[in-house]
């Protein structure tokens, strides 16, 4: 019978030491816009102090829905940076390899064309893509959380 007890509290021991109590995760959706307008595309990711992010693709409407382990479980409860990143690229055009550089002009390649991508363009800010410059939080609690983002236009 102590055998019994004791190899029950070493098996109970061994599975709380091996993880198989997952963090608390809680459904995380919500909309991204810039000045009310939805972002189409991009992706944002939440980041807490402790354990692993939850990334979502920005749809198509400017929703999303976060995932760490498996698609749509959310995030960890607690605290978060959060960090968006959206771009477009402009159309890109091709041009003579001497225009690009005179190293390639005399290395033989003049007259070749070569394809120079479009210029990048942040749809939503270059400071809110990065962990260290974003000022995006949020929280997330137990039970579906709908967190929307509002990020203001860019004054012109």
């Amino acid at each position: 019978m102590i055998r019994r007890t004791l190899g029950a509290a070493a098996l109970a021991a061994l599975l709380a030491a091996t993880g198989c109590g997952r963090p608390r995760l809680a459904p995380v959706s919500g909309r991204v816009t810039v000045g009310g307008q939805p972002v189409t595309e991009g992706v944002i990711m939440f980041i807490p102090a402790d354990g692993p992010a939850a990334v979502g693709a920005i749809q198509k409407d400017g929703r999303y829905k976060l995932t760490t382990f498996k698609p749509g479980d959310g995030a960890l409860v607690g605290g978060h940076k959060v960090t968006i990143s959206a771009t477009t690229v402009g159309g890109g055009s091709m041009v003579e390899a001497a225009s690009l550089d005179e190293e390639m002009a005399r290395a033989g390649k003049k007259g070749e064309k070569w394809l120079v991508a479009g210029e990048v363009r942040w749809v939503v800010p270059e400071k809110y893509s990065k962990p260290d410059t974003t000022d995006l939080k949020a929280t997330v609690s137990g039970g579906p959380n709908a967190i929307d983002f509002d990020i203001p236009a860019a004054k012109k």
